[in-house]
């Protein structure tokens, strides 16, 4: 089971697919800082097609992979992308593999509200614990995280 909705009172958010592949590259072409900060390089001209294929490095299938476009409440623009598989890496766990925003979406209190909603869901789809990691240059997204409830629990 996969969610293909979501939508709270800021934002709608829903299953990308190969159409909406140009908007998700312009989302992540928005994204640079969150790029070079994470990866060391800008996003490249098929970003798009590699977040459609990304996925954790073994024990998931791809059949388990929601990618969700997130727009403002009533707008069409993608302002943001959630990237998450079920039962990974154990059954009942729901991984979050990518949330990113665009700059003039953040601090909007859009995000929060995503992963509260998220959470609800995959709770009433049997999902018992949401994980996801962080790169360590990441310093924003934790804060994030940590304002939205998660702990750490090892660093690698």
């Amino acid at each position: 089971m996969h969610l293909t909705t979501l939508a709270g009172t800021l934002f709608t958010a829903h299953e990308l697919t190969s159409d909406d592949g140009p908007a998700l590259q312009a989302l992540l072409e928005e994204c640079v800082d969150y790029h070079e900060l994470v990866l060391g390089h800008p996003p490249g001209p098929a970003e798009a097609q590699a977040v459609f294929y990304a996925g954790p490095e073994a024990g998931s299938s791809p059949d388990n992979k929601m990618l969700l476009g997130i727009a403002l409440k009533d707008s069409a623009p993608l302002v943001g992308v959630l990237d998450a598989f079920v039962d990974y890496p154990e059954r009942g766990v729901w991984y979050i593999g990518l949330l990113l925003f665009s700059p003039a979406a953040r601090n909007a209190g859009i995000g929060r509200e995503v992963v509260e909603h998220f959470a609800l869901a995959a709770a009433a789809n049997g999902a018992r614990e949401l994980q996801l990691n962080v790169v360590e240059q990441n310093e924003p997204g934790l804060r994030f995280w940590k304002r939205c409830g998660f702990v750490e629990m090892r660093r690698w």
